[in-house]
């Protein structure tokens, strides 16, 4: 009985230290996998109130562009996200109440003039990020927030350059966003039903293309064809 008693506790003991080896390696290892992971302490979306009532459109506003009235407004005592200046005119921004609608796109073009002050904070927050109050939109052309450079600030890429077109005519199922590079900064929108020219060029997941009724080039998700 004595000997079964000192081995069931030297078996004890064996697991005892296994498991702790195995809880001691996984707590030194959580320090270097958290080492590799991006870390942002800025904010990126930044919340701003609406100075008056004005018109936004899904495309830059310009001569040839379809389908841009679509009777966006925004309004005093709402909030928008800016996001980027395309010029002294025109701000990109995002508009929360349509955010998650399948038909109005959330994101749009708005005259400079009717974006108020920050209101502080961002859309996705983390514990480290943080943007003051009351102060008015950036007046940087072409710059959209960024976590990865050291001003916080990277190029918007908004002439996208053209491709070489391998179908004329693709359609698109849902709405979407059109960026500047895979994922990157948005530039414009396009709807479901619309077609597209694509190119052979792309990248995860998206697709370089040009919209006829934008004036544009740019990146569509493929999800979207």
């Amino acid at each position: 009985m004595r000997t079964r008693t000192k081995v069931a506790a030297a078996i004890s003991a064996a697991l005892t230290a296994v498991l702790a080896g195995g809880l001691v390696s996984m707590s030194t290892a959580a320090p270097a996998d958290q080492a590799k992971a991006p870390k942002r302490n800025i904010a990126l979306i930044l919340d701003y109130t609406v100075k008056k009532t004005c018109t936004v459109f899904p495309n830059y506003p310009k001569e040839g562009v379809i389908g841009n009235d679509i009777g966006w407004k925004i309004a005093p005592n709402e909030i928008v996200a800016w996001r980027y200046n395309v010029n002294s005119t025109w701000s990109m921004i995002s508009d929360k109440k349509y955010r998650g609608s399948s038909k109005n796109p959330w994101w749009g073009f708005v005259r400079r003039e009717c974006i108020g002050t920050s209101v502080g904070g961002e859309h996705f927050p983390t514990p480290t990020s943080s943007y003051p109050a009351g102060r008015p939109v950036p007046t940087r052309i072409l710059q959209g927030r960024s976590a990865i450079t050291d001003s916080h600030y990277r190029a918007v890429d908004f002439r996208v350059s053209p491709g070489t077109v391998v179908d004329e005519r693709v359609r698109i199922d849902s709405k979407g966003t059109l960026r500047d590079k895979a994922n990157r900064f948005v530039i414009g929108n396009v709807f479901a039903g619309w077609h597209v020219r694509t190119t052979g060029e792309r990248s995860q997941g998206w697709t370089k293309v040009y919209v006829p009724n934008a004036k544009r080039w740019g990146w569509v998700q493929d999800s979207h064809f």
